[in-house]
């Protein structure tokens, strides 16, 4: 029996409202626009912060713990793992106009593979656990243009396989649906990342499975539309692992 896809539950208030008072929160691309702009509103929010970062020199106020990690180590980060609560995948990479073989390999293994790992890694150690969450930040480029042929192909690669493993998660897993912010990798942003970082936050704190925000508002249209459509396909034509 069907039952009512995650991605139209996501668009109400569900159960208690969402606090970080006292959570640990790890957030990987510590170091960039975003990550220290969601971390900035998290401490005001009361919440234990853990920066992952591949930036070892970068400098966090003294109240964020910071561990360096690489790409192709998610397993060791497993031991970590089991005193977290909330895991913010937010990394990624933008070759823009590039199509090289490396620059395919890399914003795969950036932008798809290793969230795939990290949230396997997660999921691994909570399996039996209650109140743990994962967010992804896969951007608005799952169902728009965004200028860069590698990274909307491998962001909706990474959309599509958390909207496949949303149907058996044991808990919540939020997608970040984020318009351009201004940043290091992308200077001609149009919104504040302070400001979208905030937007984040509350929509997370109301329980909103589904944070979008941006500008553009054909995203508040097609993105539910292909998250519904996409959830009811999966659910008919795959099988849950204990079946």
């Amino acid at each position: 029996m069907l039952t009512l896809p995650g991605c139209l539950r996501d668009y109400r208030v569900m159960g208690k409202p969402l606090s970080f008072e006292n959570k640990v929160v790890a957030v990987t691309g510590a170091s960039g626009t975003m990550g220290r702009a969601l971390m900035a509103e998290l401490l005001s929010q009361g919440a234990k912060l853990i920066a992952l970062t591949t930036s070892p020199q970068a400098n966090f106020p003294t109240e964020i713990r910071v561990l360096p990690w690489q790409s192709g180590q998610e397993a060791e980060l497993q031991s970590l793992f089991r005193d977290v609560d909330i895991l913010i995948i937010n990394h990624g990479i933008n070759v823009h106009g590039e199509r090289t073989a490396a620059a395919i390999t890399k914003s795969l293994e950036i932008n798809s593979l290793s969230v795939l790992a990290l949230m396997d890694a997660f999921l691994a150690v909570h399996e039996n656990s209650t109140g743990k969450e994962i967010w992804v930040n896969t951007s608005e480029a799952e169902v728009g243009p965004a200028l860069s042929p590698l990274y909307e192909i491998s962001k909706r690669l990474i959309g599509d396989l958390i909207t496949l493993k949303r149907q058996d998660a044991p808990w919540t897993i939020r997608k970040i649906i984020l318009g351009p912010f201004k940043s290091n990798l992308n200077p001609v942003g149009v919104m504040s990342a302070e400001r979208v970082a905030k937007g984040v936050i509350a929509r997370a704190k109301r329980d909103r499975r589904n944070i979008i925000v941006t500008i553009n508002p054909l995203t508040f249209l097609a993105f539910p539309l292909k998250e519904t459509a996409q959830s009811f396909y999966f659910r008919l034509f795959s099988r849950s692992p204990q079946s």
